[in-house]
């Protein structure tokens, strides 16, 4: 899987749902099978993202088919779960005893994407890249896989008669909170994942009342060249931050490519950047986009990346600090 790929010239992010929050098997350049970084976000460049329900050239929307049922509530609950997707990480790390947590994704321990960097088990194994083989070898007794894992990976999980959860429905911070709610039925840990759920709700209610009646600042997230329309994590990170999301507006569907003319004559009031290297300078040296208002005046919201590109219950941190950008003086 990588690190998020940025090209210093164009600071661009690797695709959204490719890499960090679902694994993905790709072919390299030289041949060999690896996992691309994700998202803006997700890394979205999409990474957060970030991510749609629908396809897209980037980031792909794969893993087709249905979501795997829950298990049933008569079945055992797993006592060795093993995660293949940066979501699931974020989530299990808070429901499940650490003993019970026997694999992640590497990028569980990277501060600039993972909202749990540092309070992963030290005894849980880190998966670079989807290995079937090395999972088989751990023996887990249930695999967590997202809407966004890769569909031949999927296949081969089918073929294994490993017992696997898929997450969906991430798009929204309502299936966010779905989709946490069904994990913790899968892993037998409902409680907690309802505190979670719960406190996730209560947190994004409180921030729809101070935000009441708050004029709503146009934003364009910008992920040179992409953006996001409706039917995203972002576009619902944006909203839910008081704001109207600059892509929707355009009748833009998924995380799409917009060219410079249509961004500049959008005229948004905020740009939104994640803290990709190079994304701010990236943007201020476009010819058509050094031009906005909204850059000349500095009205620029770089958000960190683990906010930016998160489909857990820390999407509500994530409004929050959005909002707290673009209203301070009803968000502290």
């Amino acid at each position: 899987m990588g690190r998020p790929h940025v090209r210093p010239a164009r600071a661009r992010a690797p695709a959204r749902g490719v890499g960090a929050r679902g694994l993905r098997l790709r072919r390299s350049r030289g041949g060999r099978r690896g996992v691309r970084g994700i998202a803006a976000a997700l890394v979205l460049s999409f990474g957060p993202a970030l991510y749609s329900s629908t396809p897209h050239p980037i980031p792909p929307h794969v893993g087709g088919g249905e979501r795997a049922p829950a298990p049933r509530s008569a079945s055992p609950a797993p006592l060795r779960v093993a995660s293949l997707n940066l979501t699931a990480d974020e989530v299990l790390v808070d429901i499940l005893p650490p003993d019970r947590l026997i694999a992640v994704t590497r990028w569980a321990d990277d501060p600039s994407t993972s909202a749990v960097a540092g309070r992963v088990p030290a005894g849980a194994f880190r998966f670079p890249k989807a290995d079937l083989e090395r999972l088989v070898a751990l023996g887990p007794d249930l695999v967590v896989v997202s809407e966004y894992t890769d569909a031949d990976f999927l296949r081969l999980l089918e073929r294994s008669g490993l017992r696997y959860h898929r997450m969906g429905g991430l798009e929204t911070l309502a299936g966010q909170r779905q989709a946490l709610l069904d994990l913790g039925r899968a892993v037998g840990a409902p409680e907690a994942a309802a505190r979670l759920a719960a406190q996730h709700e209560a947190r994004l209610r409180e921030l729809d009342r101070r935000l009441r009646g708050a004029p709503r600042p146009r934003v364009l997230y910008w992920a040179n060249p992409h953006t996001a329309g409706a039917g995203t994590a972002i576009g619902a990170l944006i909203e839910a931050a008081g704001a109207e999301n600059v892509g929707r507006t355009l009748g833009l569907q998924g995380i799409v490519p917009l060219n410079s003319e249509r961004a500049f004559m959008s005229d948004p009031d905020v740009v939104l950047l994640g803290r990709w290297p190079g994304a701010l300078d990236a943007l201020k040296a476009e010819p058509l986009l050094s031009r906005l208002r909204a850059v000349r005046e500095g009205r620029i919201v770089q958000m960190p990346n683990e906010l930016l590109v998160t489909l857990s219950h820390h999407s509500a941190d994530a409004c929050w600090y959005l909002a707290a950008a673009l209203h301070p003086d009803r968000v502290k």
